[in-house]
């Protein structure tokens, strides 16, 4: 009997080496569509709610997902087309010495009153050239997020048009009881919604309030730079300061002192506040998330997953503590 229970085991064993192999080939040769799948997931999740609501009313499956489907990507290209529309009318007539004359004068600025010369001539606009020559690459990772928003769009549609059976099919391949996987479905439910309804929600607040700042103080181009403030709150720890301090330098640099520590202060209190008051009562009323773990989720989950990985980077480290803990349930207690 153990000869035979030995080789069952090893027979499990090479199977399962054999799925793990082959999923981490599906997982590299599709690479380029991972955020694709994450994104509508991440809508699936927070459209699942009104979609058992519309069904309950007698509503077809196929005739809910044609009305989400067509919704969001109606409200993407009004999104994106007002986006796109702003930055183009606000830099059509910019020019990269603007920077590189900004950047001399905060290095004149700090040289003059400190004697420590922070970055010599040479190096400020060698970093400009290569900023600029990054601009091409820009455009490519737009057009991948075009190519990425349609196939989204498309696995979107039948994963609203099959949700039942997708759901049944992923809970009955899982090997886990029922009361891990409920413990799975409500944690993955709160990560994703919290993420996915708080961090545009902090983007499109902190611009707000940014750009009403930056109108008040007399700033040009205050709406590139608070749409800008807005896209870099999302960066861990730093945020949007790295857009509200060099423009308070600036400032201070063209003799606007009182304007600057306005800036200053309006920068720490206000714009920051916004992030902080947002992010942290989204995580309390759906996921009860250490800060830690969304600051040091968001620095893996964007160098995994990209833009994506604001929502997911986060949700891949709790994700990894509900395995531990269903691990527990599973295998430690009886």
């Amino acid at each position: 009997m153990k000869g035979v229970e030995l080789n069952q085991s090893i027979k499990q064993i090479g199977f399962v080496v054999i799925l793990s192999f082959i999923f981490c080939v599906m997982i590299v040769e599709l690479n380029y569509f991972i955020s694709s799948l994450l994104g509508s997931f991440t809508l699936y999740m927070l459209l699942r709610k009104p979609m058992r609501k519309l069904e309950a009313k007698g509503w077809s499956t196929t005739a809910i997902a044609i009305l989400f489907v067509t919704s969001v990507s109606l409200f993407a290209i009004m999104i994106g087309s007002a986006f796109a529309g702003t930055i183009y009318v606000e830099l059509r007539g910019f020019h990269p010495q603007i920077i590189i004359d900004n950047v001399h004068q905060v290095r004149e600025f700090i040289l003059t009153k400190t004697g420590y010369d922070i970055v010599s001539k040479d190096v400020a606009s060698e970093t400009i050239i290569t900023a600029s020559r990054m601009l091409p690459e820009f455009f490519s990772i737009t057009g991948n997020i075009a190519t990425n928003a349609l196939m989204m769009v498309f696995i979107l549609f039948f994963m609203l048009q099959q949700s039942r059976a997708m759901e049944k099919g992923i809970e009955d391949h899982l090997p886990l009881s029922h009361d891990s996987i409920a413990i799975l479905k409500h944690e993955t439910k709160n990560m994703v919604v919290s993420n996915a309804i708080g961090v545009p929600v902090i983007m499109i607040g902190q611009a707000l309030v940014a750009i009403l700042g930056y109108w008040v103080l007399g700033i040009d181009n205050f709406l590139v730079w608070g749409a800008l403030t807005g896209l870099c709150g999302l960066i861990p720890v730093i945020g949007s300061a790295v857009i509200w301090i060099p423009l308070a330098i600036n400032l201070f640099v063209a003799g606007e002192m009182w304007q600057g520590i306005l800036l200053l202060v309006y920068g720490i209190l206000i714009i920051s506040g916004v992030d902080y008051v947002i992010r942290m009562y989204f995580m309390e009323k759906y996921a009860d998330v250490h800060p830690l773990i969304t600051i040091f989720g968001v620095i893996l989950g964007m160098n995994i997953f990209g833009f994506w990985g604001i929502i997911f980077g986060p949700l891949m480290i709790s994700g990894f503590l509900i395995l531990l803990k269903i691990y527990k349930n599973e295998f430690l207690e009886s």
